[in-house]
């Protein structure tokens, strides 16, 4: 494969991981919602790493702001601090003690606030590639 198309695949995830996360959101899923907002921009975030690099394997790391790192990206420090909330949104690995915590925050208002910031990154991260 050539560079572009590892980009590409990264592009491809990262936007059926976006389409998904809005299925979520419709049906009221908050907190995998969250979850597949945190793909989203993971994947954004390493096929910026691809286009940046020599290589074309990404770290395999979920942390975002660890990943932000590894780019030329310089976010203004209100959006790298928000990298890591959304970092802490990745549920893959949580014990079930934390998913549970994370249900009783999530709610339908404080999702579609972060819908809108995670829009905005989205956004960001598609015009850098």
């Amino acid at each position: 494969m050539e560079k572009a198309d590892h980009i590409q695949y990264w592009l491809d995830e990262s936007s059926e991981n976006w389409n998904f996360a809005q299925k979520l959101l419709r049906s009221k899923d908050w907190v995998y919602a969250l979850f597949y907002f945190h793909l989203t921009l993971e994947k954004l975030f390493k096929a910026l790493w691809v286009k940046e690099n020599i290589d074309n394997t990404p770290p395999r790391s979920h942390d975002l702001q660890y990943l932000h790192n590894q780019t030329n990206l310089n976010l203004d420090a209100e959006d790298y601090s928000f990298l890591a909330i959304v970092s802490a949104w990745n549920l893959e690995t949580r014990y079930p003690d934390y998913k549970r915590m994370i249900y009783k925050r999530t709610t339908g208002p404080f999702t579609l606030v972060q819908f809108e910031k995670v829009k905005l990154m989205r956004e960001c991260l598609l015009k850098k590639l």
